[in-house]
């Protein structure tokens, strides 16, 4: 019986081998430039955790030089850098990253946008030339994986649009080694170049993929939110370490209502409303919205949420005392206005309450700013009203 039973295996295990040794291995090729399509991928979610280390340094300058000198310091290169970030997220609509050499062009990218992030506080010196050269090899590595997408057209706009992204570059390299006013106006010049290009262009040809597309940038706006987050954690530091007491966990208990308030107000189905809205638009509409809603919108909301992490900060240090009048109800006002005109133009949702939660903000703030815990109190009231209305009254994602 047991010789039985060996054999049985051993036929078992053979039968398995040959089938497995039959079967014809496919082999991907070397470059894989077919659309995006499905899920983001595993590489897309790796290679946008560099993006919080940027958005962390920026929310640093703002925090570290407060008011409106500091605030365009910080904000200025934050603006530049989105331009070229945002774009790979359009590159990958195009071309997939699951070939070895895709692969390793984004990772080289990586590192040149940690190297941006590190040069921030630094990007108006000349001692910051290595933000500028890092910001022109990613323009470089950007249009080389273009150039290996499937689509023709894609092909050509990138083609179309290169110019205009190394211009933008250059511009920012010459600004520290002019007067202090030709610096400024090169800044502006910059963003001006990067974000009139594809209206120069008429954003023609460009492949974009509605879900993938859509999923992309919630995925990316998640992790900046996640720098609110962090914010909780530098805010909770102090000269002297000590451990966590009552007021200590009150605060940490408010910065993580806040961050959750903008998470709320963002991701109860939203996303799969605009998926919807999205894939239903034509082609020219399609890429008036990818920029407009989606490159435009998301900056702003990206704004909002930099400035809402330097008022957590804030209010953590000074819990029971005087904070910044401005960041956290600024902040708060900033990413509902820009996160109601992406629902006006996706028609994904009601607007009313965000209009008015980013009216209600800015006053409520400032009344409370006697207090740090008072004043993330004020915001967290006015998410948490706007994201219980909205989740009572929103259309289920079926009926979209």
């Amino acid at each position: 019986m047991a010789t039985s039973k060996k054999l049985t295996v051993v036929r078992s295990f053979r039968w398995c081998q040959n089938r497995t040794m039959n079967l014809p291995v496919v082999r991907r090729p070397l470059w894989d430039t077919e659309s995006a399509s499905g899920r983001v991928t595993p590489v897309e979610l790796f290679f946008d955790l560099v993006f919080v280390f940027v958005v962390t340094q920026v929310t640093h300058v703002v925090e570290a030089h407060p008011g409106w000198e500091g605030l365009l310091r910080g904000l200025l290169p934050m603006v530049v850098v989105w331009w070229m970030f945002s774009a790979f997220g359009w590159l990958t609509n195009a071309v997939r990253p699951d070939s070895v050499p895709v692969r390793l062009l984004l990772m080289l990218a990586m590192i040149a946008f940690f190297i941006i992030g590190l040069d921030v506080p630094y990007a108006f010196d000349p001692q910051g030339f290595a933000f500028p050269l890092a910001y022109l090899a990613v323009v470089v590595i950007h249009c080389l994986l273009y150039l290996t997408a499937s689509a023709p057209s894609s092909r050509r706009a990138i083609l179309r649009n290169m110019p205009f992204n190394g211009a933008g570059g250059l511009l920012v390299l010459v600004a520290p080694y002019l007067p202090e006013v030709g610096g400024w106006f090169c800044w502006v010049a910059a963003v001006l170049v990067l974000y009139l290009s594809p209206l120069l262009g008429r954003i023609r040809g460009f492949v974009i993929e509605p879900h993938h597309f859509v999923e992309r940038h919630a995925l990316l706006l998640l992790i900046v939110v996640g720098e609110s987050v962090v914010a909780i954690g530098i805010g909770a530091e102090s000269s002297e370490p000590r451990a966590v007491d009552a007021a200590l966990a009150f605060g940490v208990a408010l910065g993580i209502a806040v961050a959750s308030g903008l998470w709320w107000v963002y991701f109860d189905d939203d996303e799969v409303r605009a998926a919807a809205a999205f894939e239903q638009a034509t082609e020219h509409r399609r890429q008036m919205l990818a920029y407009y809603a989606f490159t435009g919108a998301h900056l702003v909301m990206i704004i909002g949420v930099i400035l809402i992490a330097a008022g957590i900060t804030d209010a953590i240090h000074h819990l029971g005392g005087q904070v910044n009048r401005w960041w956290l109800g600024c902040g708060t006002a900033v990413f509902l206005a820009a996160h109601a005109a992406y629902r006006a133009m996706l028609h994904s949702g009601r607007i009313r309450d965000r209009v008015i939660g980013a009216v209600c903000a800015v006053p409520l703030a400032v009344a409370a700013s006697f207090a740090g815990w008072a004043a993330m109190t004020a915001i967290v009231l006015v998410l948490a009203v706007i994201a219980t209305i909205d989740h009572l009254l929103a259309p289920q994602p079926a009926d979209a």
